[in-house]
């Protein structure tokens, strides 16, 4: 790569013919990939940042109203395990309460003892008025101590059933309280995804202004370049009419050129410099 094309910025008067074609083609290679560079950074960069943004807000969304749910849930199951907790405490009370109480006799024996009294009973075979009071006492008896074992035993059956009825609600609420600890451990990383990627697209947004300021010069040097080589291609044009000159010598444009300078300046000419200058205007009289 020339010196032209590693440093645009330059006087572009001190440059030749060649020089100056060099630099229009490094200027051009730059605005093209310029223009590649903002194409990308708008229909794609800006596009893909953008998807991934409403991809993020869309998982937040689904992750946030799911863990309203388990909020829900876990309320849910926090008041059933409230209703099922007191109910276990009535229960436990109303067995040491009712253990206490209860008889020492076995259950079959009381059994047999209501069936044979009730047979007693219902045969008539009592001798007389106070053996049927009797009979009928020993039956209630009986019948009383035996109600007050099944109670006990439906309490105690209740109660089985009660404490797996906590112990699956417990799992559940574990299960759930894990799954929201997750989630929010997922929303966390997904707002830091979001702002990284709010991040890259505000990069992208001051890259793409760069390549859009970048742009704007080199078609302003492109713009000096070409305007320079117009000038010294009608320059050319007029000494091949009037003397032949040839393209490829550049000095004595860049002769005249400075003689222009300076004669603007209002410095001292020397004649060689001053018939050029008369040469040339009277060249553009003509």
């Amino acid at each position: 790569m020339s010196s032209v094309d590693q440093n645009p910025v330059h006087d572009l008067e001190s440059l030749n013919w060649d020089d100056l074609l060099s630099l229009k083609r490094s200027q051009l290679n730059q605005i093209k990939d310029l223009t590649d560079k903002i194409i990308d950074i708008e229909k794609n960069r800006f596009r893909l940042i953008n998807e991934n943004i409403q991809q993020e807000k869309n998982k937040l969304v689904n992750m946030t109203t799911r863990l309203a749910q388990i909020r829900t849930e876990m309320n849910s199951n926090n008041s059933q395990l409230l209703t099922i907790s007191e109910k276990i405490s009535k229960s436990k009370n109303f067995v040491s309460i009712m253990g206490n109480r209860l008889p020492s006799d076995n259950e079959v024996d009381l059994v047999r003892i209501l069936e044979s009294s009730q047979k007693l009973v219902d045969e008539k075979r009592y001798k007389n008025e106070r053996q049927k009071n009797e009979a009928l006492s020993v039956m209630n008896d009986a019948s009383m101590k035996l109600e007050a074992i099944k109670a006990i035993r439906a309490v105690n059956e209740q109660l089985i059933d009660l404490k797996a009825q906590a112990e699956e609600i417990k799992k559940t609420l574990k299960i759930l309280e894990d799954e929201g600890t997750t989630l929010q451990t997922q929303i966390a990383d997904t707002h830091n995804k979001i702002d990284k990627l709010f991040v890259s697209k505000r990069q992208q947004a001051a890259e793409h202004q760069s390549c859009l300021k970048d742009y704007d010069e080199f078609l302003s040097t492109l713009d000096s370049v070409n305007s320079r080589l117009d000038a010294m291609a009608q320059w050319r044009k007029r000494q091949r009419q009037e003397y032949g000159y040839r393209p490829g010598d550049d000095a004595l444009f860049k002769v005249k050129e400075s003689a222009k300078k300076k004669f603007e300046a209002g410095a001292k000419l020397s004649f060689e410099e001053l018939k050029l200058l008369y040469d040339e205007d009277k060249s553009s009289e003509g």
